[in-house]
């Protein structure tokens, strides 16, 4: 196998949580040329793929198509697009999009020429996440690396398979931002941001928890548009803070947040970014997805999730997860912080 096309669209979280896959696809195949199909950016607020695997090795190149795309001079622009790179495999770690979508993809691969597809959600178990004896739901990564599991059994458990192979460049940029911002110790990363609004807590929860938490050194993280809200919340702290929404690439933002004590956040990139670096994280959920499928790695994590169920006819429901989120008070996250006060004293 020469050379090799994987296919995995999406930003910031969707590459993060494909990390240990796209791992094991360069283990089992070390000297292959790997070209990354993926997508550019739905919105400002997205970090491309690229951003985020920067000089990690795992890809090679990369071929971008426009998400949603109906004409049919694009899709045999990207069908003789992918035909020139003669690729001898093609494996596919993209999102389920219903069996239709799962024979569309089946074709228009087989008419690009490469010879052998892996990857692409037929069965049932890969196309939903199972559910497992905890009463939680297979998280996103299991299963994308369950897709690929023709080529080696990993444990997700092991930091190898997470390392984003930060450089010491990127490492020593992280510290002199923080040493400038008056950041000398252990510190709570905090993003309160989201791309998807009926995912947001809310400002009133915001507020109400960080007036709790004003003796806490704090580090915003996020996208640009979301710098306003947290200087905000900032404006009222007793310890030094930092915002840093749209200033950092993913990559500087995760040698940030290795040095956090804790994160704080909505279900987001930053979050599996948090995750990834080895750090715990109090996250609060909506009751989009079930509960497990997206929550971040990790044993030491603390997960809010809303007390109405997850239901999938309501999963875009925005009024159902607005008053599923509504469940989840600033209490019970104060609470959640509070229990990793001794990370705060280190």
């Amino acid at each position: 196998m020469k050379r090799i096309l994987v296919h995995r669209l999406g930003s910031l979280g969707d590459t993060v949580v494909a990390l240990p896959a796209l791992r094991l696809i360069r283990h089992r195949f070390p000297d292959a040329e790997i070209t990354v199909l993926t997508n550019p950016p739905v919105s400002g607020k997205a970090a491309p793929l690229e951003a985020v695997l920067e000089n990690t090795g795992l890809y090679d190149s990369l071929l971008r198509y426009r998400i949603g795309m109906r004409e049919p001079g694009e899709f045999l622009k990207l069908r003789d697009s992918i035909r020139s790179g003669r690729f001898d495999l093609g494996i596919s770690l993209a999102a389920f999009r219903g069996l239709p979508g799962s024979l569309r993809d089946v074709l228009f691969f087989k008419a690009t020429g490469i010879p052998r597809m892996m990857g692409i959600p037929f069965r049932r178990e890969d196309r939903e996440p199972r559910f497992l004896p905890t009463g939680l739901y297979e998280s996103e990564t299991s299963r994308l690396v369950r897709r690929v599991r023709s080529l080696g059994e990993i444990d997700l458990d092991e930091p190898r398979w997470w390392d984003l192979g930060l450089r010491p460049e990127e490492e020593e940029c992280a510290r002199e931002l923080l040493a400038a911002a008056g950041i000398n110790g252990p510190f709570l990363a905090a993003s309160v941001g989201t791309k998807v609004p009926m995912k947001d807590w809310g400002q009133p929860n915001w507020e109400t928890l960080f007036g709790k938490i004003r003796e806490l050194p704090a580090v915003f993280l996020g996208a640009e548009d979301e710098g306003e809200r947290s200087l905000a919340l900032a404006a009222g702290s007793r310890a030094s803070t930092a915002d840093f929404c749209g200033k950092t690439s993913p990559r500087i933002s995760a040698a940030i947040l290795r040095r956090a004590a804790l994160f704080l956040g909505h279900d987001s990139g930053p979050m599996h970014l948090a995750a990834c670096s080895g750090v715990p994280c109090v996250a609060i959920f909506s009751a989009r997805n079930p509960p497990g499928q997206w929550f971040p790695h990790g044993k030491e994590n603390t997960i809010l999730y809303p007390k109405l169920p997850y239901k999938r006819e309501l999963m875009d429901d925005f009024d159902y997860q607005k008053r599923a989120m509504a469940t989840i008070t600033p209490e019970e996250a104060f609470a959640a912080i509070a229990s990793y006060s001794g990370r705060f004293s280190k």
